[in-house]
């Protein structure tokens, strides 16, 4: 039997799907991407992306692309109907990203829909020599301890295909085959009941909507009809709106016909309007117990689904690939233990728990109807943005610090500011290199990067050696008076001039040097094993 092999096989080719693949290849990891869709998402779905998602979307050198969508976030106006000239702002997106416009060299957050973003990875995981196959699904796998074994079948043609992978990433969303089959059980609250329904239809009906930007919602709310309209492109847009099964209300209700009248109502105004498709939905608040099984991992929806109301599903997807796609690629190298795989369950479950709980919440719920009786926080209990975003800290083996176990492992930790604390994403500064203004995420490597300040000749000799020693690449940062002109990096990450940080290929500091060291070489390489699951 013909058996081909990969790397890692990928199921689903949403936003985790489709990072996995760019960031695995980043790596140098090629991947085999299957997709039972026949083609990207032409509906907006995950519409904006934060500014760590960019700042990931940015190392794989994406950011001009990405930008290129559209300026800022998404805003929401209200009216009572698209035609009135009456209306007012639903909120300030402005006031919710302005406190975070000094954490990143990327905007607070950018409008990039799903329909935009899938392209632009599927083009460059192409380019890059990945495969990713739609109209193709994973028909069944056997893991084992070497690898999975896994048919894959083509839609179109029912030939199957027989693949061997080291590693399998099921990004197959919220009801999970691949997570079922492993017998992976979840914890929330499962379906909540809020009941939408989804109309994409084509009409004239920008003209009513010309001064918004292409990202921009509109909730219409007067008493015909409550709901928010979203454009897609050209005339091609799409209504939100609820029903209430305990009202008599079905979704088979919403009907072609019924959907029409409903726009018409609330455009305020009598056109053509021809409705595409209706698709009613759920929104799920919904954690994996585990994200990993053997050889099996979770990422996106999989592991953990969380309503749109934050906008947290896919950037918290993107973060969790970009979080498990390195240490894949150092296991399957060989410059790290198996056992380093064990931090992506450690790392991301308590950021999807916490993520997808506070999403009960957000600013979108103000603009639909919902049933009070749903699951909400409790008084007290909604963090503010900054946790969500960027403000936690990995504890793990992967993360090298003196700070006290936590009593309770699943619970997330947080901060408050970023200051190059182990655990932490690096801080972002402006500095001057080479006579450019550059940020010191983009000084990062591909691997690991040292940062050191005026003193830095222990640490260069240390890293140089314990490089070659470990055959892990250790890319070196001077960052003292000459370049850090404006002192951003000493305020932001606090380091003397003898001091060091050690960010992983994540962008998190797995390690901090708070003085030097007896022997640099050999604390720098004691600490890189601890990191990498290594004997030595």
């Amino acid at each position: 039997m013909d058996v081909k092999h990969v790397p890692v096989l990928i199921v689903g080719a949403g936003a985790a799907g489709l990072a996995t693949s760019a960031l695995l290849a980043k790596h140098g990891v090629g991947s085999l991407l299957v997709e039972k869709r026949s083609e990207v998402f032409i509906y907006p779905k995950a519409r904006n992306l934060s500014f760590r998602s960019l700042e990931i979307l940015r190392g794989l050198g994406l950011a001009d692309e990405v930008h290129a969508i559209a300026q800022g976030v998404s805003a929401m106006v209200s009216r009572p109907t698209l035609n009135s000239a009456e209306e007012h702002q639903a909120f300030d997106v402005d006031a919710i990203f302005s406190p975070f416009k000094d954490l990143s060299p990327e905007p607070g957050g950018q409008y990039c829909p799903q329909s935009a973003l899938e392209p632009i990875l599927l083009a460059h995981i192409r380019r890059g020599g990945s495969q990713a196959r739609y109209n193709t699904e994973l028909g069944s796998f056997v893991p084992d301890e070497n690898g999975v074994t896994a048919v894959v079948r083509d839609r179109q043609s029912g030939t199957t295909e027989t693949v061997r992978a080291d590693y399998l990433v099921a990004a197959d969303g919220v009801h999970s085959p691949v997570r079922d089959a492993l017998g992976v059980t979840t914890s929330g609250c499962g379906a909540l009941p809020i009941y939408v329904v989804f109309v994409y239809f084509r009409g004239p009906w920008r003209k009513f909507v010309s001064k918004l930007g292409d990202g921009d919602g509109i909730q219409v709310k007067n008493p015909d009809v409550e709901g928010i309209f979203l454009p897609v492109r050209d005339d091609f847009g799409m209504f939100i709106t609820t029903y209430f099964p305990g009202l008599g209300e079905t979704a088979d209700q919403f009907t072609a016909q019924r959907c029409a009248e409903l726009l018409i109502k609330g455009i305020g105004e009598p056109i053509d309007i021809e409705v595409i498709d209706v698709a009613p939905w759920q929104p799920y608040e919904q954690v994996a117990d585990q994200f990993r099984s053997g050889r099996v991992f979770l990422v996106g929806d999989s592991a953990h689904t969380m309503p749109p109301f934050k906008a947290g599903g896919a950037n918290t997807a993107v973060q969790s690939a970009h979080n498990l796609a390195w240490k894949l690629a150092a296991v399957l190298n060989g410059s790290a233990g198996p056992a380093l795989l064990t931090t992506y369950h450690t790392e991301r479950y308590p950021v999807g728990r916490f993520n997808a709980r506070q999403s009960l919440t957000g600013p979108s719920l103000a603009f639909l109807r919902l049933d009070d009786n749903r699951p909400q926080l409790s008084a007290g209990e909604e963090a503010p943005m900054f946790p969500l975003l960027i403000g936690y800290q990995y504890r793990s083996a992967a993360v090298v610090s003196d700070d006290p176990v936590p009593a309770d492992p699943h619970a997330v930790s947080l901060v408050e500011e970023l200051h190059g604390q182990p655990g932490t994403r690096v801080p972002h500064a402006w500095v001057v290199d080479r006579g450019e203004r550059v940020c010191t995420l983009d000084l990062l490597g591909p691997g690991f990067t040292l940062f050191t300040g005026d003193d830095d000749a222990a640490w260069s000799d240390a890293a140089a050696s314990v490089s070659a020693d470990l055959c892990v690449p250790i890319r070196l940062q001077r960052i003292g008076t000459e370049l850090d002109v404006d002192g951003f990096w000493s305020a932001a990450a606090g380091l003397a001039p003898d001091e060091a940080l050690l960010v992983r290929p994540d962008d998190f500091v797995a390690w901090r040097a708070d003085k030097l060291p007896d022997s640099p070489k050999n604390e720098l390489g004691r600490v890189l094993c601890q990191v990498l699951a290594r004997t030595a």
